[in-house]
């Protein structure tokens, strides 16, 4: 099968030397052993079309899954980016609920002290979600 296939495509594969880096030989000559073995009964010229359509499919499929893994990390980056802003306004807000809770002793959560002092997250410029990470830090320090 070796002299047959190198009968076949030796041309090829040399003329690709001349202009391709030898690990992008090296790979058309893997795609086109491996069509060959699976379609014996396309010629030559069919056979380099599909190896070559089979790569423009792979780059396709890289360039999808590059822009997909962009957004992850635009998704990523944006997140860290609010938990930052609220890791701010946590911290400005400091002073005031040590204050509170200061004046409520004995509450398991911020949410009963600002329950119990009649005041929301948001007159303290706070989120909720900024309040859940709130009870998140407070629980690592007690």
């Amino acid at each position: 099968m070796t002299n047959g296939f190198d009968a076949e495509f030796g041309g090829i594969l040399h003329s690709a030397r001349e202009v391709l880096p030898e690990a992008s030989v090296l790979r058309l000559e893997g795609k086109l052993r491996q069509i060959r073995a699976e379609r014996p009964d396309l010629d030559v010229p069919e056979v380099v079309k599909m190896a070559f359509d089979v790569f423009d499919g792979e780059a396709v499929d890289a360039r999808i899954a590059l822009e997909e893994a962009g957004a992850r990390v635009d998704e990523a980056a944006a997140a860290e980016a609010a938990h930052a802003a609220s890791v701010g306004r946590i911290k400005e807000r400091t002073y005031e609920l040590d204050c509170l809770e200061s004046q409520y002793p004995g509450r398991a959560t911020m949410a009963e002290v600002l329950a119990d002092a009649g005041i929301s997250w948001a007159y303290l410029g706070l989120s909720e979600e900024d309040g859940n990470l709130v009870e998140e830090i407070r629980r690592g320090m007690r």
